[in-house]
């Protein structure tokens, strides 16, 4: 980290790393930061009061990089809040979120804020990623469908009707458009759909968005052996339907537009969330529960089809169609990219 840079020379970039109980991923994370071909001026490890090794392995790392930031919580305050604390603390220009067990590709931070620093509109700025399983191993490639660099707010209001729409949720943010948009802070509870919700105040800010199609970060997805918890389904139902409901239909009704496609993805969302209800975790109450808040985000012919199809036990041949679809997807856009060369 080159301290004798002023930010007229060069912007300033700092990399905010978000932990809970992630020590033997937490290296590799803080590597990838120090590897940046662009000079990164600081490094921050929020800690949220972890209760494995995190906090001997930060002593280790610091030992060799006494400049890197290390915070550590006296109690465990949640994901939103600890991301909040993290990307406020440095006074660079730009923050890049990562999370403990993702990895940047040396190249992450040179090509991005060049894209930043062309388009002085773009909030944050988001890349194609490689998602890789608990052991490291490529699983699958990420890319979006778009050929555009910058995507202006309006139009970013437009393609964020259905969710968050980047490879993942590594993100080089614009300090300034952070802090207008008020960080994670407005939900400090939430626990999913934050980063879209995010992505959408930015919007509503004025703030847009810029995309490289270079695959530039690595996405650690993780499978839920035990079952999917009734109570973080909820939790992710729940955000769907405020962000729907009090966000997106306001604003699309105070522009004049057609809110015709938020309420079919509303449909589609709770369609998709149905398929949570064969999870062993659910108590007779859970899916009793978790059935009304579905309805209340969109109900409609295809969520009955789908609560049906979980009491007969076709769940799993649903998954299936989904995972096939899924690949089916990729496959296409990756020879739509081949075809525009």
């Amino acid at each position: 980290m080159d301290e004798t840079r002023t930010p007229a020379e060069t912007p300033t970039v700092a990399v905010c790393i978000g932990t809970y109980n992630q020590a033997q991923y937490l290296e590799g994370a803080i590597e990838s930061a120090l590897s940046q071909t662009f000079p990164v001026d600081e490094i921050w490890v929020v800690d949220d009061c972890s209760t494995d090794d995190t906090p001997a392995v930060m002593e280790a790392i610091r030992k060799q990089h006494p400049q890197i930031f290390y915070h550590r919580h006296a109690e465990n305050i949640g994901p939103a809040r600890n991301l909040s604390f993290a990307l406020a603390q440095p006074k660079t220009e730009y923050v890049v979120r990562l999370d403990s067990d993702d990895r940047l590709e040396p190249g992450y931070v040179e090509e991005l804020v060049r894209l930043m620093s062309q388009y002085p509109r773009a909030g944050y700025a988001h890349c194609n990623v490689w998602e890789i399983d608990g052991a490291g191993q490529r699983a699958r490639h990420r890319q979006l469908n778009r050929s555009s660099t910058f995507e202006s707010s309006e139009q970013a209001l437009r393609s964020n009707h259905n969710g968050l729409r980047t490879a993942a949720n590594c993100l080089l943010f614009r300090s300034e458009a952070l802090r207008q948009a008020n960080f994670y802070l407005d939900h400090p509870t939430w626990t999913a759909s934050e980063d879209w919700y995010l992505a959408v105040q930015m919007a509503l800010k004025g703030w847009g968005n810029v995309y490289s199609q270079q695959t530039l970060s690595n996405y650690r997805q993780w499978d839920d052996p035990g079952g999917i918890r009734a109570s973080r389904k909820v939790m992710e139902v729940q955000t769907n339907t405020i962000i729907f409901r009090d966000v997106l239909l306001p604003a699309y009704e105070q522009r004049g537009w057609d809110t015709a496609i938020l309420r079919r993805n509303m449909k589609r969302k709770a369609r998709g969330f149905a398929d949570a209800l064969d999870s062993p975790r659910f108590s007779e109450e859970d899916r009793v529960n978790y059935t009304r808040i579905l309805r209340e985000l969109g109900d409609g012919y295809g969520l009955s089809l789908a609560i049906f199809a979980s009491k007969m036990g076709l769940t799993p041949i649903i998954r299936r169609y989904a995972r096939m679809r899924t690949a089916l997807k990729d496959r296409i856009k990756r020879l739509i990219r081949a075809a525009r060369g």
